[in-house]
Parts: structure tokens; C-alpha cells; sequence
């Protein structure tokens, strides 16, 4: 393991261990790509477009609109030359940032190390908290990438994202600034108006029979059923492999065994390092005489820790006093191991020499804890066990039935060969889907105009699997009147309403006498006038877009709005009221924040806008 793990850790080989962040494994339903990655289409500022490209602009493009419109937002349902357009964009700013960043020199030995340390720290590479190669391989693989190439384009997107910061890093807002947004936004308005109330309305109104009747007759398209669909399953569940499972002669005693003989060196020295790179001097000697003069200083009394802030030639530890956390074989050379093995509490190491640093260790913590009991360790390993082989025997089966679904048999041959129990859901629409696993990949199949009745599908969600097929299909049906009346009653209410509202409106701003006007707005229980002074642009005393087309018009201006819930507002604007000098004192500090994500926001507009005029961009066979 350890062997395997230097040689990931390529470059200088001591690689600190101290990062807490874990990097986003982006690559999420990759698989398909296989190795495609490097198919060329075309460049932008001389960098090759390949098919990783547009994958990682695809998947940032969905993510962004995801955050803006939340995580059920659909990018499928967008127009296609939208969507084409949207990933576009989103490809030309990284590469063009990644060719700035290349051009600056950010994709360098140090962007890479520190995403390797990222890697290893990274919980989805990890076995009971530990950095297993295996598992990161197999992740990566599986994503269509090597080892190599996928930390060669994380190196790229960490770098283009650091050049990207360094472009709106500047973060400058005036005094003069800040003051003229506090005072265009504390501004208050002082208002005449007349609201119609929307449900009220609709209270008075009345339908008769041939109303009802006539309306449905001409609107039947509005009143058909939705389309239903079940489906035919079966599940591949990985606790049902749990008992086919084999422990091996000694496996637990061996295990045991292996946890004692490792135990002793777990994580129980905490050590510090000063390091000097050799690449860094023009000889090994002169590397050298640099680590050998830090050593007369520490044997002079001089602090480690400072030793270590201004000498140390380790940009990550250097500002932490050289701190690398816990000793693992596993990730520090054996040469350490060999310098540490009989250090005492807060003692030095000699100079350790390693093929391209020299450094001078330091024993800062030593924890002595109890190693777990004999049936604690087996029951873990018989656990880890039964989860790792299980989870291999569903993926075995898996694979058998994936080939029949990839060689188009049918749902019922693939249920015969599997022997598992076929279940059959519910009928759904698309609004009442509420099947056990509410996964958006179930809807979205079933409810796909493309899906054929017995074509099965698969569903991967962890621990189990499922594989489905469209089994019964209910097409639309005009619903009768006498099942959907009320639905009927209500949409020619809101009509009604709506119309009249209208009308109401138009007449009430006709009215040029203040007296004429109120007798009429008296006539109605629905309408009612009122009058506020220094409303503020977010007071609750209106509904916001209310306010808000009020904030951007004029005094002495008349408009007229409709609330989200139907109410209709008249307003006049008499004036307008500047905040006074105190209360923009006042209040003043709290617009810092605010005016910074103004100021980031529009600098981000400014980055994006000379990114796509500096691009130059040469793609063919550019297919979305």
C-alpha cells in the first residue's frame, strides 16, 4: 500500500497531509463517455475542445441553473438551442480561464500537489477514513479517466478557478458608494390606493347551468384526464446476497492479527518538518548547507515552530509551525518512519535526505490509546466483509442482466433468468408520482414519450437496483361534467372575475372627481381605499411586486399592479422621501456586506463579458 501510494504521489515524495476540504468529484453520470475524452472539436485561444470539455460544461451548466431554480429544476425540459447556448458559454469562460491560467503559470507542481492532498483527504476515496488507491481507481475508471489524467484535470479546473479569483479578487467599495445606496434604497413613499380584492370578487359571482354547460362544451381540451402509466419491476437488493457470503478459514484471526501488528504505529505521532526542496538550488550541496545552518539553529535553542514559519520551503505547512499531522506508514516514506522510531516527546530527527528535499522532523504529540477488543475487530471486519463481497455478488448479477438489456430481451426474459419476485406499481400520472423510490431517473423514464410497454430500464440507486418496464398505459380521456364541475365553476369564476376586475379598474381610474370616485369604490364590497406615508420599498404593508413598480416610477404618477394572489392595486405616488443625514448614519454599516455582493456580482458580470470578447473560438462538429 504504501509503495503504491508514493508512487501516486509522484514529484517530491514527502506530501503533506493537512487539508480538510474534499474535493466535488464533478464527474456525476460520466460513465457513458468511456474513452472519448479524447476526441478533438476544434480550440478556444489555442486550447483543444474535447468531449471531457463539454461534458464538465454540460454538468457546471446544470448545476448553476440547479442552484438558481433549486435541485428539481429540469434542464432537459429547456429548449434545445438554449440549452445548446447556456453549455456553450459555460465552455468558452473555462477555457479561456484555463488558458489565462495556464499563460500566469498556475498549473504548476504546487496546484498539483495540493489537489493530490485534496484527493487523499477526499471522503469518496477513502476506506474506514484512510486514502484506499484502489477505490480511487476504481472511481475514476469508472468515470472513464486514468489516475493520471484525472488529476490532470482537476489540476486544470483548480487553476482556472484560483485565475478566476485573481480577476475579481479586488474588493473596493467608496465611501460616496455606500452612501448613495443606503440612501436610494431607505427612501420611503407616501401613497394613495385602491385595491380590489380578487376573492371577494369571485364571491359574488354566479353561474348558471347553461354558463357551465356552454363553457365546457368549448374548452373540452382543458378538461381531459392525464395520461397513466404503471410499470413492472423486479429488485436487485444487496442485503439479500448478505448470506451467500463466505468467510474465509482464519480470515477473522489473520484480520485481528493484522489490526494488532498495525495498531502500534496508527496514528499515535503527531510530528512537525522543516523542509528544503532541492530543486530550489542550483547543487544537492548548497540544498544542504541550507537544512544543515537550520539545524545549528535548532540546536542552538532556536523555536521549531518559528524555524519552520520563516525557513521551511513547504508552502503548505510553513504558516502552521511545519505541522503534518498524525504519522501513517501509509503515507509518509519509510525514511521517516526510520528517523521518528525512537524520538521521545518534542526531540529532533537528524537531517533525513529523500530524493528531492532534505528535512528535520520533530516529535510534537504522542498518543498512547487502548487498542479494541478481539470481538470488536472481527465483528468490524466480518461487517466490512459481508458489505464489500454482497455489494460485488449484486453488482455479478447486475452485469448478466445489463448484457440482456443491452442485447434488447425483454422485461419477462430478464425476469425469468433473474428468478427474482416481479412486482407491478401503481398507475401514475406525472402529478401523483409517488412510488416508494421517488428517483427523478423512475419518472422520468416512465413518463418519457419515447418508453416502450416491456423495454426494460435500469435504475441503479446504491444498495439496490431496480429494473423496470412500462407495463400498462392509460391515454387521456375527456372527464364527464358531472365528475370535474367544480374544476369547471372555478375557471369560469376566475374568468368572470378577472373580466370584471378589469373593468372595475379602467372605470375607477376614469373618474376625475374624488367624490364620484369614492361613492363608486363604496358601492362594492370588494374595493376599499386606503392611504400610508414613508412606506419603505420591503415594508409587508404591500405585496412586494407592488412595491417594487412603485420603487421605479416617478411622484405623481398613477400605476396599476396585480398581487401574486389576484388583487388588483391602484396607486398613486404622491411623493417620495429622502432618509435623513441620522438615519443613513445609522444604519450605513449594515450595507458594507450587501454593497460587497453587489460589487462581486458585478465584477463576475465584468470577468464573463471580457472573457467572451478576448475569446477566440474555432469549433467544428460541435454537437450538443
Amino acid at each position: 500500500m504504501m509503495e503504491s501510494l508514493r508512487n501516486f504521489l509522484t514529484g517530491p515524495r514527502l506530501l503533506i497531509v493537512v487539508l480538510v476540504c474534499a474535493l466535488p468529484f464533478v464527474f456525476l453520470g460520466t460513465s457513458s463517455l468511456g474513452t472519448t475524452f479524447n476526441s478533438s472539436f476544434g480550440n478556444i485561444n489555442g486550447e483543444d475542445v474535447k468531449e471531457i470539455d463539454l461534458q464538465i460544461a454540460s454538468n457546471s451548466t446544470v448545476q448553476k441553473f440547479k442552484s438558481v431554480y433549486g435541485e428539481e429544476f429540469d434542464f432537459d425540459m429547456l429548449d434545445e438551442e438554449f440549452k445548446a447556448d447556456a453549455i456553450k458559454q459555460e465552455l468558452i469562460i473555462q477555457k479561456v480561464l484555463y488558458s489565462g491560467a495556464k499563460s500566469m503559470g498556475l498549473i504548476n507542481q504546487s496546484t498539483e500537489l495540493k489537489i493530490k492532498k485534496e484527493i487523499i483527504k477526499s471522503p469518496r476515496f477513502q476506506v474506514d477514513g484512510e486514502f484506499n488507491e484502489n477505490v480511487y481507481e476504481a472511481q475514476v475508471n469508472s468515470s472513464g479517466f486514468t489516475k493520471e489524467s484525472y488529476i490532470e484535470i482537476m489540476t486544470g479546473l483548480s487553476a482556472s478557478e484560483l485565475y478566476r479569483s485573481s480577476l475579481n479578487a479586488v474588493n473596493f467599495v467608496t465611501d460616496q458608494e455606500l452612501y448613495q445606496l443606503a440612501s436610494l434604497l431607505e427612501k420611503s413613499t407616501n401613497i394613495d390606493f385602491i385595491k380590489i380584492n380578487f376573492d371577494n370578487l369571485k364571491s359574488e359571482i354566479v353561474n348558471t347551468e347553461d354558463e357551465i354547460k356552454s363553457f365546457y362544451e368549448a374548452n373540452e381540451i382543458l378538461f381531459f384526464s392525464d395520461e397513466q402509466k404503471s410499470f413492472k419491476y423486479l429488485v436487485l437488493d444487496q442485503s439479500n446476497y448478505s448470506e451467500l457470503i463466505e468467510v474465509p478459514d482464519s480470515y477473522l484471526e489473520d484480520g485481528y492479527q493484522n489490526y494488532l501488528n498495525e495498531f502500534v504505529n496508527a496514528a499515535q505521532t503527531r510530528i512537525s518538518h522543516i523542509m528544503i526542496d532541492k530543486n530550489n538550488y542550483e547543487t544537492r550541496e548548497d540544498a544542504f548547507d541550507s537544512i544543515n545552518k537550520i539545524e545549528e539553529l535548532i540546536k542552538n535553542g532556536e523555536n521549531f515552530s518559528e524555524l519552520a514559519s520563516v525557513y521551511s520551503e513547504d508552502i503548505v505547512t510553513s504558516d502552521i509551525g511545519g505541522d503534518l499531522e498524525y504519522f501513517d506508514k501509509d503515507i509518509f516514506p519509510i525514511e521517516f518512519d526510520e528517523a521518528i522510531k525512537d524520538l521521545e516527546l518534542n526531540e529532533v530527527s537528524k537531517i533525513v535526505e529523500l530524493e528531492d528535499t532534505f528535512h528535520i522532523l520533530k516529535i510534537t504529540e504522542k498518543n498512547l490509546s487502548k487498542p479494541l477488543s478481539a470481538d470488536e475487530v472481527k465483528d468490524n471486519l466480518l461487517a466490512e466483509l459481508i458489505e464489500t463481497e454482497s455489494y460485488a455478488l449484486m453488482l455479478d448479477e447486475f452485469t448478466n442482466l445489463e448484457d440482456m438489456i443491452f442485447n434488447n430481451d425483454s422485461f419477462d426474459q430478464i425476469s425469468i433468468a433473474s428468478s427474482k419476485t416481479v412486482y407491478t406499481s401503481d398507475l401514475y400520472t406525472k402529478n401523483n408520482f409517488d412510488f416508494e423510490s421517488n428517483n427523478q431517473a423512475i419518472k422520468d423514464y416512465l413518463f418519457s414519450p419515447n418508453t416502450i410497454i416491456g423495454e426494460p430500464f435500469s435504475v441503479d440507486l446504491g444498495d439496490r437496483i431496480i429494473i423496470m418496464a412500462l407495463d400498462k398505459l392509460i391515454e387521456p380521456q375527456l372527464q364527464s361534467l358531472e365528475s370535474i364541475k367544480d374544476s369547471v365553476i372555478n375557471m369560469i369564476t376566475n374568468s368572470k372575475a378577472k373580466e370584471k376586475m378589469n373593468l372595475l379598474a379602467t372605470e375607477i381610474q376614469s373618474f376625475s372627481n374624488d367624490d364620484e370616485k369614492n361613492k363608486f369604490i363604496d358601492a362594492y364590497k370588494y374595493v376599499e381605499s386606503d392611504s400610508f406615508v414613508d412606506v419603505k420599498r420591503y415594508s409587508s404593508l404591500l405585496p412586494r411586486e407592488v412595491l417594487n413598480k412603485v420603487f421605479i416610477n416617478q411622484a405623481d404618477t398613477i400605476i396599476s399592479e396585480d398581487a401574486s394572489n389576484g388583487d388588483k392595486y391602484i396607486v398613486t405616488i404622491k411623493k417620495f422621501n429622502q432618509p435623513l443625514e441620522t438615519d443613513i448614519q445609522n444604519i450605513i454599516e449594515e450595507y458594507n456586506t450587501f454593497s460587497e455582493e453587489i460589487f462581486v456580482t458585478r465584477m463576475n458580470q465584468i470577468v464573463n463579458n471580457d472573457i467572451f470578447e478576448s475569446a477566440r473560438v474555432n469549433l467544428n462538429n460541435l454537437i450538443f
